[in-house]
């Protein structure tokens, strides 16, 4: 088995996944228990993410991580509505989360959410011009300026710390153009980790809460993370070459989404 996998396409197994998943659309939408964000309810949402999944390096050395580890990353877009991934890219550990998946613009309409990992000057602007609305992490470093306060309930969302309207402003901000775009910051305190995250959209028209909750359903794919390395034992492959490793992450997928 070991020496077929290195001539069996995994893709061949990607493709099925895929179909598979495109079969049982509609039922994984009807028994989707996914939380529901009520001014945006009927909304295409995408989670993307990715986690590493270590290897033995004098086994795997095709998979070269850092000096003595190996390993392999999944990067993975959620689809809120489906409750599973509808796309994975299986790449060495050392692959860029702004690089491991290609489709990072989506059709008009598409809510895009994410962390830091994904900020991107160009990419938001591509996004904007593709009407998707993205909700990121903005990072520490970058540079801005405020150009409206908005007013927060007084009697509500405690944890929203201040909402405010911003144009990036940096040399780089510039060069690609994304200055001449009002862009939105909400500052969420979260208490269990006693700090304040800024969160940054193209949206302008939700309320800080909806923008806030968002972000918040990275938890999401961020538990299915954690169900696939907990419940199934992913780091047992018919083979170690590269073909034999992604081959067994797509089964991992097809089973853990069951």
């Amino acid at each position: 088995m070991s020496d077929g996998n290195k001539k069996r396409d995994w893709k061949v197994f990607e493709s099925l996944y895929y179909r598979v998943l495109k079969h049982y659309e509609r039922v994984l939408k009807n028994e989707s228990h996914r939380s529901i964000i009520k001014e945006i309810k009927d909304q295409n949402i995408k989670l993307i993410d990715s986690t590493t999944i270590s290897l033995c390096l004098n086994m795997f050395d095709w998979a070269k991580f850092r000096t003595a580890k190996g390993g392999l990353k999944i990067h993975t877009c959620w689809d809120d509505n489906l409750q599973i991934p509808d796309l994975v890219n299986i790449t060495e550990a050392k692959t860029h989360d702004r690089y491991g998946i290609g489709q990072l613009v989506f059709s008009k309409g598409t809510i895009v959410v994410e962390d830091r990992a994904y900020f991107d000057f160009t990419l938001m602007l591509h996004r904007i011009q593709a009407e998707n609305v993205f909700v990121t992490r903005i990072k520490t470093n970058t540079l801005f300026e405020s150009i409206q306060e908005l007013d927060l309930p007084d009697e509500e969302d405690q944890d929203i710390i201040k909402d405010e309207i911003v144009v990036l402003n940096s040399n780089k901000a510039i060069e690609t153009g994304i200055n001449e775009q009002k862009l939105r910051l909400v500052h969420v305190y979260k208490q269990d980790e006693n700090k304040v995250i800024e969160i940054i959209t193209n949206n302008l028209e939700w309320s800080a809460r909806t923008i806030a909750d968002l972000y918040k359903k990275r938890w999401d794919i961020k538990l299915f993370f954690k169900a696939m390395k907990q419940n199934l034992q992913i780091k047992t492959f018919l083979g170690t070459s590269e073909k034999a490793a992604k081959l067994a992450e797509f089964e991992v997928f097809g089973s853990i989404s069951k």
